[in-house]
């Protein structure tokens, strides 16, 4: 045995701890390299080099190649997001030489020309000058201005005219000649970056940044980035997987000097929209980018409140999209810090975290539900990404705490305080401090069961907080489809949660196991949002 024994301290001496260390430093170099080349712009994709390629991009009717004009097949066909041209994949370099996708930067001033693309018109176009269909027939027939998105017969051309106005969406796209580029040396690499924008002649104008993550939402983020840089300038329209929204607000930050207003629309759920919503706050912009949202989460409690819908309609329509945009309203949104203090732990006092809330926070069995569901969605055998499949994995969680009642008799271990007034609390499993009126994938859930009472109203601009009691898993089910109503503890515009024991919780949408702590919610600001009309308060 001691031979075992001697063998294995010389092995873990000379072989494991050298290992080891090696694997530590190849960690840390690879962090400081990361640490070095971060960069806080943008950078700009270069459309003089090549077009903005995608090999999956699903055609709605037969289409022909833009080079050689052969009909495409569906499993070899290339598009263009940005230009609309389409190529089959042999055909792809040609087309990055002989064709020019859609400039995003201009050095020239003024009026630019319509850039025609040939044929591959979408169903149903008409033409601009003679109202009759046009892009019938085979092979590559008519053209289409992928700026202003006009259609015209090839008869008809003549008669529209060169220069293009930027269509219907001229007041939210950022024309070429007005951005301004520079090439920044960046530690290790150069890079093209945004220098500045300038105002172009028309009035009237409120820019668009178009926000997504190409991955989140099933993969639905890249579809939104594609159908909006076809109609935008691509330079606008701002992948979240590459770039943090600090550094997309680069161009509210460019516009915010000369006093233009912007607006941003944001693909994604709660949580995307939070930290979006966060990164303006840190800006500290002197006039704050409007908040427009395309639902690609799950619950969506605050597109719902602000009338931008539960989910993404299928096939999404970017036109209808912008439409909303330009009418929607500007409103406020309260936004509260959440301060939590950790106990004190073996005489240690850890640091106090601060959070920015905007939906609502919770405290028990339906925070525990959220956690179970965000530690599956981050495992590696998280394979099917899917509203529905969600939906599923929160049904079987929440049964699960319908029979382990992991935060039963939570009254016990936690007590609550309402603008400094120390509350009795029932016999609960969870307590919810709401900001908007969307609670749970749509459940209004302040108003539940009030025709018979009185119960102050809910406003997302009041500065108070709504705070409610659920009593167990199964309530939570009886609330969903409105047979039940939660317990109402009142309203208030400081909160204070003091956790006697660790417990989970959860911040719009995100959970986490907080430990033994006191929890002090108040008022900091409001956050500016679009809305559209004939949406609950």
């Amino acid at each position: 045995m001691w031979q075992i024994l001697m063998l294995w301290n010389a092995e873990l001496t000379s072989v494991i701890w050298p290992f080891i260390l090696a694997l530590l430093m190849f960690l840390v170099t690879v962090a400081y390299f990361k640490y070095l080349n971060r960069d806080t712009h943008v950078q700009i994709h270069d459309a003089s080099k090549k077009h903005y390629w995608s090999f999956n991009h699903p055609l709605t009717k037969s289409g022909y190649c833009s080079i050689c004009e052969s009909l495409l097949l569906t499993n070899r066909t290339a598009v263009c997001d940005s230009c609309g041209v389409c190529a089959n994949v042999e055909c792809v370099n040609q087309a990055n030489r002989k064709l020019k996708c859609k400039a995003i930067s201009l050095k020239e001033k003024g009026p630019i020309k319509h850039h025609w693309v040939k044929g591959n018109l979408s169903a149903g176009a008409v033409c601009d000058v003679c109202d009759d269909e046009c892009g019938c027939g085979p092979g590559l027939v008519d053209w289409q201005c992928c700026w202003c998105q006009r259609a015209v017969h090839t008869t008809c051309k003549p008669q529209l005219g060169q220069m293009c106005d930027y269509g219907r969406f001229k007041n939210l796209v950022i024309p070429p000649t007005s951005v301004v580029l520079t090439t920044r040396q960046h530690k290790l690499s150069r890079k093209l970056c945004l220098q500045s924008v300038t105002k172009p002649e028309w009035n009237d104008w409120t820019p668009l940044i178009v926000l997504a993550n190409q991955k989140s939402g099933n993969k639905d983020g890249g579809m939104v980035l594609a159908l909006f840089r076809h109609l935008l300038n691509p330079a606008q329209v701002i992948d979240l997987a590459e770039h943090s929204p600090e550094a997309a607000l680069e161009w509210c930050c460019f516009l915010n000097e000369k006093g233009i207003s912007t607006r941003l629309l944001v693909a994604g759920g709660d949580g995307t929209i939070g930290w979006v919503l966060n990164a303006v706050e840190k800006k500290n912009l002197m006039c704050a980018p409007a908040l427009a949202i395309v639902p690609l989460g799950t619950g969506n409690d605050l597109s719902r409140v602000l009338g931008w819908g539960k989910e993404q309609p299928s096939p999404l329509d970017p036109s209808a999209v912008l439409d909303e945009v330009q009418k929607a309203e500007i409103a406020k949104l309260d936004r509260w810090k959440v301060e939590i203090k950790p106990v004190r732990h073996l005489g240690i006092r850890l640091p106090i975290r601060h959070i920015f809330m905007y939906n609502y926070l919770s405290i028990g069995v339906d925070a525990q539900i959220a956690l179970d569901f965000h530690r599956t969605r981050e495992s590696p055998y998280y394979l099917f990404a899917s509203r529905i499949f969600n939906k599923m994995l929160y049904l079987g969680f929440g049964t699960q705490q319908a029979v382990g009642r992991d935060c039963h008799d939570l009254n016990k271990r936690v007590e609550l305080y309402l603008d400094g007034v120390k509350t009795d609390l029932p016999s609960i499993e969870s307590i919810v401090v709401m900001n908007i009126p969307s609670w749970g994938a749509g459940v209004q859930l302040w108003t539940m069961g009030t025709a018979d009472e009185t119960v102050p109203s809910q406003n997302i601009s009041d500065g108070k907080l709504e705070v409610v009691g659920i009593y167990s898993s199964f309530h939570i089910a009886q609330l969903q489809v409105g047979l039940s109503q939660p317990y109402r503890f009142g309203q208030a515009s400081q909160v204070k949660i003091t956790l006697k024991s660790p417990a989970p919780i959860q911040v719009d949408g995100e959970p986490w196991l907080q430990k033994t702590s006191e929890i002090n919610i108040h008022f900091h600001n409001q956050a500016t949002v679009l809305k559209l009309k004939e949406t609950v308060d």
